[in-house]
């Protein structure tokens, strides 16, 4: 999982502040992982765990859903990759 959530934060890095749809988060984080294929349900255990960690946040709206970003915290932890 530590390689995931890495590919999460690095995913998020490269939007440069602005957040993302979860859908364009999980494809983002699959083209990453390759030749691994993480599952759904495996990138969202690690977005999950990264937002209880408080390195990413979420917010929902009726019209995109989950956009995404890094948080300071993120953004740290983003620079010692």
């Amino acid at each position: 999982m530590k390689n995931l959530k890495q590919n999460i934060l690095k995913a998020l890095e490269a939007c440069d502040g602005l957040p993302i749809p979860e859908v364009s988060l999980h494809a983002a984080v699959q083209i990453l992982a390759r030749p691994h294929q993480p599952t759904q349900s495996d990138v969202q255990a690690a977005m999950r765990t990264l937002e209880n960690e408080q390195f990413i946040a979420g917010v929902s709206d009726s019209i995109i859903g989950t956009s995404w970003t890094l948080t300071p915290k993120g953004v740290h932890k983003t620079r010692q990759f």
